[in-house]
């Protein structure tokens, strides 16, 4: 399945096509994602309630990978892929390593029955206004960022990825093994 586009505000897709100019390939994902090296900006601001009503904010996780992963129910490649991020949690539990999903524009009740339902037990923040998706430059679903320890974006993926196996997973482990050595 094709991931989904989001509309896109001029200024934010002449943005994205400077931006484009230094990313490269750094590895395929399905055949609808590939993941793409990035210059390494700071990461926008995201400081978000989760479902459980306490605020998460990607701030206070310097020192840690992070995956930033932007999805929604409706979105069939956004629900194929969570179970890999899940799997992908669970490898690289006790190391320097978080994951935040932000959900695009749904409701507590409707996100929480989609987890419950597949099983899912990943962080959820909610982006009720979309927001957060437009600071990020989400242009569509499923987005995913790679923060790397000190607070810079340096991989994103756009599709469907699995995040617990082969070069997405070599591609994460490389950016944890760089966060230990710093520390």
């Amino acid at each position: 399945m094709r991931p989904y586009r989001l509309p896109v505000h001029p200024a934010r897709l002449a943005l994205r096509i400077v931006a484009a100019g230094f990313a490269f390939a750094a590895a395929a994902c399905a055949a609808s994602a590939e993941i793409k090296a990035l210059p390494g900006k700071p990461a926008a601001s995201l400081a978000r309630a989760g479902l459980d009503g306490k605020r998460v904010d990607l701030n206070e996780m310097k020192g840690r990978v992070v995956l930033v992963n932007f999805w929604a129910t409706w979105c069939e490649p956004c629900r194929d892929e969570m179970p890999s991020i899940e799997r992908l949690r669970e490898k690289l539990r006790g190391r320097p390593f978080e994951v935040i999903t932000v959900n695009y524009g749904e409701g507590v009740e409707k996100i929480n029955a989609f987890m419950r339902k597949q099983g899912l037990s990943l962080p959820v923040l909610l982006d009720p206004d979309k927001e957060s998706a437009q600071a990020w430059g989400a242009g569509g679903l499923p987005m995913t960022f790679l923060v790397d320890g000190e607070g810079r974006v340096r991989f994103s993926a756009f599709g469907e990825c699995d995040w617990s196996t082969g070069q997405p997973l070599r591609v994460v482990e490389n950016l944890v093994a760089e966060a230990q050595r710093a520390r």
